[in-house]
């Protein structure tokens, strides 16, 4: 996940304008990277895959790249998509930069009869390997691998395990560690718990050097339904044991272009200005289809913790509209 980068994005929230190979514009699972050094060029990536009108077809992981977090184009002289499907179909892309060996890793989901999670890696962010397949388990077992690299051979990954899919009654987020970020162990439960009759979905990991903790953003959901309408922030010492703030860090409907759902976000921490820079992706229903957009904001640190400490003042599960209960993804 991301290190610590000052980020322009401005203070009131802002839709990313951004081509799609498809060229849609929409798009869904954002994933924020800022390499440090030795990484040569001067800039931050966003993994994103184009869902237009919510057509898994198209979803698959894209690689965008900026000089100052506020405007986005494609990576430069990267292939757009940056890999396409053997089977099924992609999702879930999550990106680290792996600064010892001077590269960045772009980890995706490839969905079918299995879950499989794959591997690609680029020295300069234009060329990418062949990806190579890390693991497998059963459909919907291993959602929005979320990976952070605490040193070179200290990696951890979360995953939600929803065996059964969105429809089912319950999820868990799960971890494994691995010494290189290629060879994974078997996943261990953690404790990480939404309000109660709520559960994690798409879930995105950082380490905060400069907190001394893990933080987590997913979206939360009711059993028996795919609609994610809260997106939660909790905060951990060892990934392991979490603490989840009570008030939603966002829920459907505070701003037009998340009008229906909130989906998986990402974020990064800039310690210099104690400055949190969010891209939530979510979606509104126009013309008998959702619209998936990403939308970024950027808030103080101790106002946002402040806020989402505070007693519940916005219901995590506000009443679904017809539309939103009906949601299910292709």
């Amino acid at each position: 996940m991301a290190d610590s980068a000052v980020l322009l994005v401005p203070d009131a929230p802002t839709t990313l304008a951004v081509r799609t190979y498809d060229g849609s514009g929409e798009t869904v699972h954002p994933d924020f990277a800022a390499p440090r050094a030795p990484w040569r060029h001067r800039l931050f990536y966003l993994a994103l895959t184009p869902y237009p009108s919510g057509s898994s077809t198209y979803e698959n992981p894209s690689l965008y790249a900026s000089v100052d977090g506020l405007r986005w184009s494609g990576a430069p002289r990267a292939p757009m998509p940056i890999v396409r499907p053997r089977s099924g179909h992609l999702s879930d892309p999550d990106i680290v930069h792996a600064s010892a060996r001077g590269q960045l890793f772009l980890y995706y989901r490839e969905a079918g009869d299995s879950d499989r999670v794959l591997l690609t890696h680029s020295s300069d962010g234009a060329g990418w390997s062949t990806p190579a397949q890390l693991f497998a388990t059963a459909p919907s077992a291993a959602l929005s691998p979320a990976v952070v690299r605490r040193a070179t051979s200290d990696w951890l990954m979360w995953s939600v395990n929803a065996t059964g899919g969105c429809m089912g009654p319950s999820t868990t987020v799960e971890m494994r560690r691995s010494a290189d970020g290629m060879a994974w162990s078997a996943p261990v439960p953690v404790d990480l718990r939404a309000p109660s009759l709520l559960y994690a979905w798409h879930i995105d990991v950082q380490w905060i050097p400069d907190r001394q903790e893990y933080w987590a953003l997913f979206p939360v959901k009711a059993p028996e339904t795919c609609a994610t309408t809260a997106l939660l922030l909790a905060t951990s010492r060892d990934g392991i044991v979490w603490r989840t703030l009570p008030t939603p860090v966002l829920t459907a409907g505070a701003m037009a272009d998340l009008r229906d759902i909130v989906y998986r976000s990402t974020f990064s921490y800039d310690a210099r200005t104690d400055m949190v820079t969010l891209w939530v992706s979510g979606a509104r229903f126009v013309d008998e289809a959702f619209r998936w957009h990403t939308v970024a904001m950027r808030r103080p640190r101790r106002a946002l913790f402040a806020e989402l400490s505070r007693s519940l003042r916005a219901k995590v599960a506000p009443p679904l509209p017809a539309v939103t209960a009906a949601f299910t993804p292709p």
